[in-house]
C-alpha cells in the first residue's frame, strides 16, 4: 500500500470510529442536558436564600410574636358587628398576616393613594409637569364631600396643588382632576389595578382588598428613599388633616396613613413608625361611625405590641 493509501486508511477508520463511537457527544442533548443542569443549580441558590430569609422570619420568638398579632386581629374581627377586613405586614422581615384579607370592600379615598403615585410616575416619565395647569369642569370634575377646593373653585390649578390636596385633604375635585390626566375615571383606574395589583375592577365601583392596599403601601415604603416624590406623598400622609382612625393619642405624629369614608365603609390604611415599622389596612362595613373607634382600637393595640413585644435579636 502506498503511504497516501496508508493515510487515507487511516482518516476514513477515526472517521467511522468518530460517528459510530457510543461515546459521541450529541450537540444537541448537551444544550439542553447543560440547562437542565445550570437551572436547578440557580433554583438551589434562591431557595438556599429564600430558606435563610424563611428562617430569619420564623425564629421561635418571632413565630410567638406573629401568633400573638394574629390574635390580636382575629379577636377584634370577631367583636366587629359587620364585616371587616384586615392585613399587617412587618417592614423587617416581610412578614404578612391577614383576616379576610381579600374580602373586597368599595376603596373610597384609600384609592387615592395609589392615584397619586401613577401621577408622580407620570411626571417622572416626563409626559406631565408639576407646574401644568388642569383647567376645572364642572361636569366632570365637581364632586361633594371632602376637600377644600369645593368652598373657593378656581379655574385652574397647578398638578402639584392637586397632588397636595389629594392626599393631605382627601379633596374629591382634586382626585378627579388627575384622573383627567389619564383620560378619566375608568382610563385611570384601569390603569391603576393594572399596574399596582395585575387585576381588573368594576370601574364604576372600583373595589380593594386590605391585602391590595397593604401592597400598594409596601410599593410605597420601599421606594421612597430613593424616589423623592413617592417620599412626598408619604409626608402628605403623614401631615394629613384627618387626625382620626390610625392617628390616635398613642400614635400621633408616627403614622403615615389615609382614610377612606362612604356610607357604612369605613377605612384606614397606613405606615406606623414604630422602632420596627409595620403596615396596616383595615377595611370595615358596619353601622354608621362604628369602623372609626374600631381602627383606633386595632391600632393602638398592634402599636403596644409591636413596640414592647417585638422581639430583640
Amino acid at each position: 500500500m502506498t503511504l497516501y493509501g496508508m493515510v487515507f486508511s487511516i482518516c476514513f477508520f477515526l472517521i467511522v470510529s468518530f460517528f459510530f463511537s457510543t461515546h459521541t457527544v450529541d450537540y444537541a442533548n448537551e444544550t439542553e442536558t447543560s440547562e437542565k443542569i445550570d437551572v436547578p443549580l440557580k433554583k438551589t441558590v434562591a431557595k438556599d436564600v429564600e430558606n435563610k430569609l424563611k428562617q430569619d422570619e420564623e425564629r421561635p420568638e418571632l413565630t410567638a410574636f406573629y401568633t400573638k398579632i394574629e390574635q390580636i386581629l382575629s379577636d377584634n374581627a370577631k367583636s366587629f358587628n359587620g364585616d371587616v377586613g384586615m392585613t399587617y405586614v412587618d417592614l423587617a422581615t416581610g412578614k404578612q398576616i391577614s383576616i379576610d384579607g381579600t374580602k373586597e370592600f368599595y376603596s373610597a379615598s384609600t384609592i387615592k393613594v395609589p392615584l397619586a403615585m401613577m401621577v408622580a410616575d407620570k411626571v417622572a416619565s416626563g409626559t406631565l409637569k408639576w407646574e401644568d395647569q388642569l383647567t376645572y369642569n364642572e361636569k366632570e370634575d365637581y364632586e361633594d364631600g371632602t376637600g377644600i377646593i369645593i368652598n373657593n373653585i378656581q379655574p385652574t390649578y397647578s398638578v402639584r396643588t392637586l397632588q397636595e390636596y389629594n392626599i393631605t385633604y382627601s379633596d374629591n375635585i382634586a382626585k378627579n382632576m388627575l384622573y383627567d390626566t389619564f383620560g378619566g375615571d375608568v382610563e385611570a383606574k384601569k390603569a391603576l389595578y393594572a399596574h399596582f395589583l395585575q387585576k381588573e375592577t368594576e370601574w364604576d365601583d372600583a373595589k380593594l382588598t386590605s391585602e391590595d392596599a397593604a401592597k400598594i403601601l409596601k410599593i410605597l415604603y420601599e421606594e421612597k428613599a430613593k424616589n423623592q416624590e413617592y417620599q412626598t406623598i408619604y409626608d402628605y400622609m403623614k401631615h394629613t388633616v384627618f387626625h382620626e382612625r390610625m392617628d390616635t393619642p398613642t400614635t400621633s405624629g408616627k403614622v403615615a396613613h389615609k382614610i377612606g369614608s362612604y356610607a357604612g365603609f369605613l377605612h384606614d390604611i397606613g405606615i406606623l413608625e414604630t422602632e420596627h415599622p409595620f403596615i396596616l389596612t383595615v377595611f370595615t362595613n358596619g353601622p354608621t361611625d362604628a369602623g372609626i373607634s374600631f381602627i383606633s382600637a386595632v391600632t393602638d393595640q398592634l402599636w403596644t405590641a409591636q413596640t414592647n413585644e417585638y422581639p430583640k435579636k
